[in-house]
């Protein structure tokens, strides 16, 4: 998985077999023998930790080096806020003011956009009917059939409430996605200087991207660009977020040559444990498929307290 170049991989890691100590080594590789300069490289996860963990990991493997800190290493959301802040005046945003609404002030707005009378849950509502929208990458002038139904009239408030965001000049968490997914879909120019910037993106967990956060991936795939994406289809418990493990499954479709190699040694559990989780597992109904093993003892078989 680490000396793998060439065509998009797919790692399909386990529980407990290092898929973030082999995207960290692979970072490494890729710097000291793959000629790539630090600029080139982004790697994405998805929170703060998570991003600050790997940066940690790549620094260490390179004895200290500061080239370590000139490696992108972000969540999606702060990438995307990179991307629209260095480009987004293409789009007709003023970069040097533009603000980031949190969920509060998404639901401030919206209370001032619709009349009197609707209680905090409605609006708490209305703000993830949006939420959920902007996670599927879809904006009001798109087709919004497929969306859940709603007790309130979304299409037309998720009108008004985008074009108040644009009116104040600021975007939402959902937007640091869909507005760098429109920048590289509709910009020329932009998408060039990003595939000629970027020649590696890999991205860690990627059984927690929603379909928005996989378009955007689609969309710094440049022709010269390799791709790596690590995760594990058997851990994807965050669709209530919007995670979406189709767009893991269907990888390999997306990208055409894709080649997957499985990390399936797990070096934190006993036996037991595995024979367990792995049974509990086998009856999901959407995964790949892979059978962790130990060389530790089989250990003491799991009780229920």
């Amino acid at each position: 998985a680490v000396l793998h170049s060439g065509a998009p991989l797919l790692i399909l890691a386990g529980a407990g077999s290092g898929k973030t100590r082999v995207i960290t080594t692979k970072i490494v590789h890729l710097l000291q023998q793959g000629g790539l300069r630090p600029q080139q490289v982004l790697a994405v996860t998805f929170t703060n930790k998570a991003a600050g963990e790997m940066r940690a990991r790549v620094r260490a493997l390179l004895g200290g080096d500061r080239a370590a800190d000139q490696v992108m290493v972000r969540t999606f959301h702060a990438f995307g806020l990179w991307l629209l802040r260095a480009y987004g005046e293409r789009a007709g945003l003023d970069t040097r003011r533009l603000t980031v609404y949190d969920d509060a002030d998404t639901r401030q707005l919206l209370r001032g956009l619709v009349e009197a009378g609707y209680q905090a849950p409605d609006i708490r509502e209305m703000a993830a009917w949006i939420e959920d929208a902007k996670n599927r990458g879809l904006l009001p002038s798109d087709d919004l059939s497929g969306m859940r139904r709603s007790p309130f009239q979304m299409e037309e408030i998720y009108t008004r409430y985008q074009g108040r965001l644009s009116t104040v000049g600021a975007v939402d968490f959902g937007d640091l996605i869909v507005g760098a997914v429109g920048l590289l879909r509709d910009y020329e120019d932009v998408r060039r200087r990003v595939h000629e910037r970027f020649r590696v993106v890999l991205v860690d967990e990627f059984q927690d991207a929603n379909r928005a956060q996989f378009e955007l991936l689609r969309r710094l795939h440049g022709r010269n660009t390799y791709v790596c994406v690590v995760g594990d289809d058997d851990q994807s418990i965050y669709r209530f977020r919007g995670a979406d493990v189709d767009s893991f499954l269907a990888f390999p479709e997306r990208f055409t040559g894709t080649q997957v190699i499985r990390l399936e040694q797990n070096y934190r559990s006993t036996g037991a444990i595995l024979d367990l989780a792995s049974a509990v597992v086998a009856n999901n109904r959407r995964r790949m498929g892979k059978t962790l093993w130990t060389d530790q003892e089989q250990g003491a078989l799991p009780t229920v307290a």
